[in-house]
């Protein structure tokens, strides 16, 4: 915006030289909306259910050893870093397989990537947050 631009809009053409009145801006502020998993369900109401289950650190040790045997396979120079061992959460599992197993119907060329399971919260929980 110009010198000559700007002056144009403070004073206008048609007010002699006057400054226009100006409108202050009004600002409305809406609360932001309640998270939701669904539409018509919130999220207060329901816990994600982990796909996968942390491994008592005592369990560790044969776990790390089974996976960098597989992993190394015929190259015993190779090393691994184990940052992390955990199990799959059964009930996540059977969630999913049903879910999908529904989901894909009578089209079993279909497929499906569950990316989240929630369950609903018990009703003490639900009043006490």
């Amino acid at each position: 915006m110009g010198l000559r631009s700007m002056l144009r809009n403070l004073f206008g053409r048609s007010a002699g030289g006057r400054a226009r009145a100006t409108h202050a801006a009004r600002t409305v502020v809406a609360a932001p909306p309640e998270p939701e998993i669904a539409p018509g369900y919130p999220a207060r109401d329901w816990e994600e259910i982990p796909p996968y289950l942390p491994v008592d650190p005592a369990e560790h040790r044969e776990a790390v050893i089974i996976a960098t045997a597989i992993a190394a396979a015929d190259r015993p120079e190779s090393s691994f870093s184990v940052k992390r061992v955990s199990l799959a959460n059964p009930e996540y599992r059977r969630v999913a397989c049903i879910a999908t197993a529904l989901g894909a119907g009578a089209l079993p060329e279909s497929s499906f990537v569950v990316k989240h399971v929630y369950r609903q919260k018990s009703l003490e929980e639900t009043h006490a947050a």
